[in-house]
């Protein structure tokens, strides 16, 4: 298919010649880890403060990218990421995993760890205890270390454990008391797919089979519990299990949404769960005519759960989540619409629908026009856009000053491997 191999040599170039060349430049050669606070133009470090979930995040970027994720990249990155996810995971070990067995939330460039606010101690999420794991997983099965593997699967049963048991922190964004989030289950899901194909590569059949257990589990309660009636997925439901009528209630995450289309297309085909897959493939659809800016292209930050701005009351336990949501609603960030063309490009992968493509190609073309750095010495994309797509100042897409070679990367990296797929096709 020469559309697909014309797409994929692309997002190939991006990767190698845009992204990759900034990011592998952020790395701490005194203390280790990466630096990974940089304001919108990614000239300026802010901060030299390292969230764990980051550090997880790029030692799994470049563990993978080591591996042979993207076929026929140029050998001298490839041998960088290897170095860079070799000293990513010893600073993992060494720093960011705590006494108690779970992961640190943020540290000092040093590696001492940070209370993110008075009185909270240092393990304050969930998510920093998962992607520590998929970045310790990925290296440990890149360089065949045992050490790194175990250390991976204790972070990760840690973490499944206080999700069943509804104890899973969700740091930064603190929910009210009693009620659950969505990126919860999400998480475990591509944890779980994560480790278990790590654990593979290293013989550990149980423990790879229990990984899968956990991403079911995980989808479960996405089709269960937060999956609703027309196809939508609530991004929080409350103690009684029902979506709030509220403002932050009712308020849909588009990239969220998206991220987790592509995540339960890919539990269904390594866990055979073909209804899994349409139930995905009809969320997406959804979402598409749902979030998409008709006056100025993109897909919204955060929409009303029937489309358009956010509606309802906010009280007062969720008014600093609520306020986000209403403030930027209508900016335009980076990592939605990477998300946006991973599931539309999946699901026309696997339905064949001209729908999706179409979905797929506005996407394609508002997002190459809108979000690369212009200042091509610089790299990287300008991530923070207003509605009508002008370049934004402030904290990039919520109140941390992080953004890690993830989002971009890794989307280029899913594209490229489902395009060479479509290509044989």
């Amino acid at each position: 298919m020469e559309w697909a191999g014309r797409l994929r040599r692309f997002y190939t170039d991006h990767l190698q010649e845009v992204i990759l060349p900034y990011w592998m430049e952020r790395a701490d050669s005194a203390h280790g880890g990466f630096f990974t606070c940089y304001d919108v133009t990614g000239m300026h470090l802010v901060s030299t403060d390292k969230y764990v979930w980051s550090q997880g995040r790029c030692t799994w970027l470049y563990a993978r990218l080591a591996g042979g994720a993207v076929p026929g990249l140029d050998e001298m990155i490839r041998r960088r990421c290897a170095e860079l996810a070799a000293q990513g995971a010893a600073f993992l070990q060494e720093k960011c995993i705590l006494p108690s067995g779970r992961a640190a939330f943020l540290l000092a460039a040093d590696g001492t760890p940070k209370e993110p606010w008075p009185g909270s101690g240092p393990a304050v999420s969930g998510f920093a205890d998962c992607f520590a794991a998929m970045g310790l997983a990925a290296w440990g099965a890149l360089a065949q270390n045992d050490a790194a593997l175990d250390r991976a699967f204790a972070l990760f049963e840690g973490a499944a454990k206080l999700a069943q048991e509804g104890a899973f922190p969700t740091a930064p964004d603190v929910l009210p008391t009693g009620w659950q989030a969505h990126a919860v289950p999400m998480i475990l899901v591509n944890t779980g797919l994560e480790l278990a194909a790590a654990l593979k590569t290293a013989g550990r059949t149980d423990q790879a089979q229990r990984a899968q257990s956990v991403a079911r589990w995980g989808t479960e309660q996405i089709t269960r519990r937060f999956l609703q009636p027309g196809g939508v997925i609530a991004e929080c439901i409350d103690a009684g299990g029902r979506v709030p009528d509220t403002l932050y209630g009712r308020h849909l995450n588009p990239g969220h949404t998206f991220e987790c289309v592509w995540f339960l297309l890919d539990a269904a085909g390594q866990l055979g769960l073909p209804e899994l897959a349409s139930t995905a493939e009809r969320v997406c659809l959804n979402l598409d005519r749902l979030a998409w800016d008709d006056d100025c292209g993109g897909f919204f930050y955060y929409i009303d759960r029937q489309g358009g701005p956010p509606q309802g009351p906010a009280f007062a336990p969720e008014q600093a989540l609520a306020g986000a949501a209403v403030r930027d609603w209508a900016h335009k960030l980076w990592w939605p619409q990477v998300e946006a063309l991973c599931a539309n490009l999946w699901c026309f992968k696997r339905t064949g629908e001209l729908e999706y493509r179409q979905w797929f190609e506005r996407c394609h073309t508002y997002t190459f026009s809108t979000f690369p750095n212009p200042n091509r010495a610089v790299g990287e994309w300008l991530q923070l856009r207003d509605r009508q797509g002008r370049p934004l100042e402030g904290p990039v897409g919520g109140r941390l000053p992080v953004k890690d070679p993830y989002h971009i990367p890794r989307g280029l990296m899913v594209l490229i491997r489902t395009l060479g797929q479509m290509e044989q096709q």
